[in-house]
């Protein structure tokens, strides 16, 4: 792992046990709530909750892996995870940071999965990725979720850049082979759009 002085650190608290965000005693909202109430509100519609449960816990286990896997350099049982080794490898791909914590302190807070970047990455930019244990890849919602991290990455960070939206998709077998996908990045001025609907209905749910 590449060391990562450059990155600025969030005065953001995030409480694991429960998911949410706050800053300096304000709770925050997290990215995945902004998307299930503004443009995915159907997304699970039909899902029973115990699938849901089901596969946020398996999908947890393997983000934990590949956290210590990237931070102490040690490989894994896990065929996911091997997978994810594989292709980061043969990819190129150098982990910067895991779990980074990005914000505007104001409204919203996430946590990125995975940050890549070479040793002149405050010169190129860095790779923002997403970790997916999915059946199947939802580009749409990919796009919108990574493109929020990169506009918090870069206010978080105004010296550095963005320079790719990443997918880690690592399915059980019998959903497809696991694969590195670029994902496109939405316009400032979309997210812009985007935060200030939610904005709308959060201050109408409080009425």
């Amino acid at each position: 792992m590449i060391e990562n002085k450059e990155l600025i650190k969030s005065a953001v608290v995030f409480n694991e046990i429960n998911h949410s965000y706050t800053y300096l005693g304000t709770s925050l909202t997290g990215v995945t709530s902004i998307l299930s109430r503004t443009i995915f509100r159907d997304k699970y519609n039909g899902i029973p909750k115990e699938v849901l449960n089901k596969a946020a816990e398996y999908g947890h286990n393997i983000h934990e892996q590949i956290e210590i896997v990237d931070s102490m350099g040690v490989t894994s049982d896990t065929p996911a995870v091997q997978d994810y080794i594989r292709i980061r490898t043969e990819a190129k791909l150098t982990p910067i940071a895991n779990e980074y914590l990005i914000s505007d302190e104001e409204y919203m807070a996430s946590s990125i999965d995975v940050l890549y970047g070479e040793e002149n990455y405050h010169e190129v930019g860095v790779d923002i990725c997403d970790v997916k244990t999915t059946s199947k890849l939802d580009m749409e919602y990919l796009s919108w979720q990574l493109s929020i991290y990169a506009y918090l990455f870069e206010k978080q960070n105004p010296h550095l850049k963005v320079r790719r939206l990443l997918a880690m998709w690592l399915p059980k077998p019998k959903y497809g082979r696991s694969a590195l996908v670029e994902v496109l990045r939405k316009p400032k001025e979309a997210i812009d759009v985007l935060i200030k609907w939610d904005k709308s209905i959060n201050n109408q749910q409080q009425f």
